[in-house]
């Protein structure tokens, strides 16, 4: 048998990217001795990133007949004519090509999911345009309907549904009507750039970012979700009791970042602001270390990665308690509309006591998470031998019309 990972998204997409990779990684180990094993991408410069974590990858060029197709897969006139002809994608007839029995799509929400004739493992991260359809990125333009015609069409003939939290595979069985026995809780993982030694020392990236030791980190995208706003907010309470923090923020800008830095400019607060914009996967890490610690207060989850790699790093966390489950006791956490319990939590952390608290915690959390996810890999495991087996009950897929 041979399973093919589907690579699709990019580095600037942040942790999407690096959890990507992770279970790219993963499903290389399980299939190592057992299964064939590689990875498809369609960009060319992930294919550097692969090569330098081992694993075989090979690139895919969309054509403009793979867009046709996904456009008239869309359309339930569209999917039926497809459906009657058998036609499939010109991916999917690569997939195919290159041997494939099951197809794994290691990120939500890819282009291309719809497939004829491979059985497939999805995966799905969460389902905020349904906890908070109040934000724009999950509401307008109809983003909240593609959300759901996307789940609707796709979980249900999966062989298998990782989520990263057992409160994610039971809200999306419930809401979706699917067997709770298709999905499978696979928590995330630290990047897999930060367990390499940085070439760069910490004090040089603080150096090149002109940063002191001892700010507030804030590695996220700017979506309104992310509530960037809200640390801004806590800054201003800050400044009545005589405190001036630094806050570091890094991400790509989807929107929201000209409203931040109107607020930043309309308040004053230009010196205890720092934006990087979009940094370096061997910056990152030095820019853990040299942080005060990690604030998060995002309301979409129930799980992220930052609070892992913080973790990791052994800095300590401020995180939204809507996360409650995936922090534990490891975490500050505060509730993500007040801007009051934010400044509190950032003043508490000046506490050498709390912050030794917070970082044995943290060491402690990552060490649960990982012997959660090395007996969710043993799950995966035996699903993959499953279908192994049934996937011997017939031939190679013939030859088919392709768009």
């Amino acid at each position: 048998m041979k399973v093919v990972a589907i690579l699709d998204t990019h580095l600037s997409s942040g942790g999407g990217f690096n959890q990507a990779l992770n279970a790219i990684l993963q499903m290389q180990r399980l299939s190592h001795g057992l299964f064939e094993f590689e990875a498809v991408t369609f960009r060319r410069d992930n294919l550097v990133f692969l090569n330098q974590l081992g694993v075989t990858a090979s690139l895919y060029k969309k054509t403009w007949r793979d867009k046709c197709f996904d456009s008239i897969a869309k359309r339930p006139s569209g999917l039926a004519f497809l459906h009657r002809h058998k036609i499939v994608s010109g991916f999917e007839a690569h997939l195919l090509g290159r041997g494939a029995d099951l197809a794994y799509f290691v990120t939500p929400e890819s282009g291309f999911s719809r497939l004829q004739r491979l059985n497939y493992i999805t995966t799905l991260w969460d389902l905020c345009h349904r906890d908070c359809p109040e934000f724009p990125e999950v509401r307008e333009f109809g983003a909240y309907h593609r959300r759901e015609e996307y789940y609707r069409h796709h979980l249900g003939a999966a062989v298998c549904i990782l989520t990263d939290s057992e409160k994610l595979s039971k809200t999306a069985a419930f809401r979706y009507g699917i067997d709770p026995e298709r999905f499978l809780s696979m928590p995330f993982a630290p990047s897999p750039f930060l367990e390499r030694p940085s070439a760069i020392s910490t004090k040089e990236i603080l150096k090149k970012h002109e940063l002191s030791e001892g700010y507030f980190f804030y590695p996220a995208q700017f979506w309104p979700h992310k509530n960037h706003i809200r640390i801004l907010e806590a800054l201003l309470l800050l400044r009545n009791s005589s405190k001036r923090p630094t806050v570091v923020f890094s991400g790509k800008d989807y929107g929201s970042e000209p409203h931040l830095k109107s607020f930043v400019q309309a308040h004053g607060l230009q010196a205890q602001v720092r934006f990087l914009g979009f940094v370096d996967s061997e910056d990152i890490r030095g820019l853990y270390e040299g942080c005060q610690a990690l604030v998060m207060p995002s309301y979409f989850g129930p799980t992220n990665i930052p609070p892992l790699e913080a973790w990791s790093l052994k800095c300590p966390v401020i995180y939204t308690k809507l996360h409650r489950e995936q922090a534990g006791d490891a975490a500050l956490l505060i509730d993500p509309d007040s801007a009051d319990d934010l400044a509190k939590a950032m003043e508490a952390i000046g506490n050498p006591e709390t912050r030794h608290r917070l970082i044995e915690a943290g060491s402690q959390r990552l060490a649960g998470i990982a012997l959660d996810r090395s007996e969710e890999e043993a799950s995966l495991l035996q699903i993959l031998k499953k279908f192994a087996a049934r996937r011997k009950c017939w031939g190679r897929t013939l030859k088919c019309p392709v768009a």
